[in-house]
């Protein structure tokens, strides 16, 4: 055959892949179709840990910021005795969209700063400053004016979704590693 030249149906091409032959071969399995867990126990236990490791990282650094701005909202209100330092979001491939910020006091500089993150879907900090706040019914209670009320819900949602996926591998992993003992 030479190169470049155009064949046939009956060329090199139509004989590598036969659909009658793969039928043939598909049904013909001893196991009657059913699949098997490949991999040993211990990298799905290893894959289950990973996955359990994330989901209760993500619960435990997200989930009671987001408690505590739902049981909040509609009394924050900008805080003049704060101040933002070291405020960054970081977009990565227009997805997901990770936001910290450390918020020091103007009348105590000596006081510890506090750190505030959070992530948000499909939405970019789009250059908003970012005010600290403070609830009127909770003085301690210290975030971001943009994070607590104009993105709450699209930070619910975002954490409600990675969350979901997450605990889907996490589910996942431990129905594999059950399959991979029980073989």
């Amino acid at each position: 055959m030479a190169f470049g030249k155009r064949q046939s149906g009956n060329g090199a091409a139509a004989q590598a892949f036969n659909a009658n032959m793969a039928a043939a071969t598909a049904g013909n399995r001893a196991d009657g179709g059913t699949k098997v867990a490949t991999g040993s126990p211990i990298r799905w236990l290893i894959a289950l840990l990973a996955c359990g490791a994330m989901l209760y990282g993500l619960i435990a650094s997200y989930g009671p910021d987001i408690l505590r701005d739902h049981r909040l909202a509609g009394t924050w209100q900008p805080a003049y005795d704060l101040r933002v330092t070291e405020g960054k979001c970081e977009r990565t491939n227009f997805v997901i969209t990770f936001c910290s910020s450390k918020i020091i006091s103007v009348a105590r500089p000596d006081q510890t700063p506090i750190t505030h993150k959070f992530m948000m879907l499909f939405s970019g900090g789009g250059g908003e400053i970012l005010v600290p706040a403070r609830s009127t019914t909770d003085r301690n209670a210290v975030t971001i004016l943009y994070a607590a009320e104009t993105k709450l819900w699209n930070r619910t949602i975002s954490f409600v979704s990675v969350a979901g996926l997450v605990a889907l591998f996490t589910f996942g992993s431990l129905l594999l590693f059950w399959r991979s003992l029980n073989s």
